[in-house]
């Protein structure tokens, strides 16, 4: 039994789409924006069908913690727990850890960021990892048309840079329009479209858009629901996935 399925439904499950307000002065939306650097802690349970046709998947129970500093620097440490399950194996345990660094700067209405991601692979298992150390730089450009409403355009390359030789080399590129409004009501609403591209397999691609609906419980808790299926390309990352996820906000 997928012990992630029962996670996930739960949180899913939460007052997210109570009819109770939200007092407006704890309304307002805090980590959506990626200009937004706070420190914060995320448990983020997701399900993603791998490949529908043979009934192959992974669900992950992400644990995610934010700290930022001087109000222009952060660090990022994320840590999943996985179990894969496909008709011919199954496995549970931890996968990569993903260690991230940003630097921001803001020029008006515009927040520019420059970020690195080091990949650890230490997944218990082979189908819970990449079985490759990364070095992943991300460049995030985010435009506020109002205190409610931004875009953001990011791009990040993966590069693997040593690790398990008989596992594929990395070589890829992920690059995102992000659309987000928030309400004085504490909900949040955002399109996510997003295009990888396998430069070391013929630049192959694949685009899936993802939404999330979101709303802000309290000042410092905030819960959503999120969803993205393969729309184009002849790559396959995924078929499709959902997702859930709690922030816990530091002050």
């Amino acid at each position: 039994m997928n012990p992630f399925r029962t996670i996930l439904a739960a949180l899913i499950a939460v007052p997210l789409f109570l009819q109770a307000e939200t007092p407006a002065e704890d309304a307002a939306v805090r980590g959506v924006n990626p200009a937004d650097n706070l420190t914060k802690f995320e448990i983020l349970p997701k399900f993603t069908m791998l490949d529908a046709s043979n009934d192959i998947s992974v669900s992950t129970m992400t644990f995610k913690y934010d700290r930022a500093f001087q109000g222009i620097y952060g660090l990022n440490f994320e840590l999943p727990t996985a179990y894969f399950d496909s008709p011919f194996a199954e496995e549970l345990g931890i996968g990569d850890l993903n260690v991230r660094a940003r630097y921001q700067h803001q020029a008006g209405r515009w927040t520019f960021i420059a970020g690195a991601e080091a990949v650890f692979p230490i997944a218990s298992d082979d189908t819970l990892g990449t079985g490759k150390y990364q070095l992943n730089p991300t460049v995030v450009a985010v435009y506020a048309f109002s205190a409610q409403t931004f875009a953001a355009l990011a791009a990040k390359h993966l590069f693997s840079i040593a690790g398990d030789s008989d596992r594929a080399d990395i070589v890829q590129g992920q690059y995102r329009l992000i659309l987000a409004h928030t309400t004085p009501g504490g909900w949040w609403f955002l399109a996510d479209p997003q295009l990888w591209v396998d430069y070391d397999n013929g630049s192959r691609i694949h685009f899936a858009p993802e939404v999330e609906i979101g709303k802000m419980i309290n000042k410092t808790t905030g819960i959503w629901l999120r969803a993205g299926s393969h729309l184009a390309g002849e790559w396959k990352r995924d078929d499709w996935n959902i997702s859930a996820g709690i922030r816990f906000i530091s002050f």
